[in-house]
């Protein structure tokens, strides 16, 4: 079970363990503001285990949060091919490296785009210009995901996401 973490501004800022929300609940960083039905018990205790959360205070900067994943970078590039501009289903797309890994092209934020499977095999190990192609935005490491406008489409695969998220990321 994952939990909503929002900044002290009510914004998402992204999601958390059930267990560190709990953790947080405890240390008064956070206030939960929606529940699950679930219920934890210890031998003093019980409590509904948080579904979002609001931190109490700023989380200050978050400028190396963002961590390098085939998933992130999904994210970032909002699920578009970098190259044709055409949407791509998360089940059914390619990572390209710009500068290829054959010439030493690295796996890193700045190197790496989504890719449509056309494109990838179009451009297979050659360089942007080899191929005649244009990247429709620079590869950057963000600071933060814009993943919060669909993160229906990134949660979780199997399922929608929590009943009691949606309020917060329809704001």
């Amino acid at each position: 079970m994952r939990v909503l973490a929002l900044g002290k501004n009510y914004e998402p800022i992204g999601t958390i363990s059930w267990q560190k929300a709990i953790n947080l609940v405890y240390s008064d960083k956070v206030t939960t503001v929606e529940e699950y039905e679930r219920e934890i018990k210890s031998p003093s205790t019980s409590m509904k285990i948080p579904s979002v959360v609001v931190y109490k205070h700023s989380r200050g900067k978050r400028v190396n949060s963002v961590k390098f994943s085939r998933k992130n970078v999904f994210i970032r590039d909002e699920g578009r091919c970098q190259y044709c501009n055409d949407e791509v289903s998360i089940s059914d797309y390619t990572l390209d490296h710009i500068h290829p890994k054959t010439r030493g092209g690295t796996t890193s934020w700045e190197n790496v785009v989504v890719s449509c499977y056309d494109c990838n095999q179009k451009k297979g190990e050659k360089t942007l210009r080899e191929v005649g192609y244009q990247i429709k935005k620079q590869p950057k490491k963000p600071q933060v995901l814009p993943f919060i406008n669909h993160i229906d489409n990134y949660y979780d695969l199997d399922s929608n996401i929590p009943a009691t998220w949606k309020f917060w990321l329809a704001r």
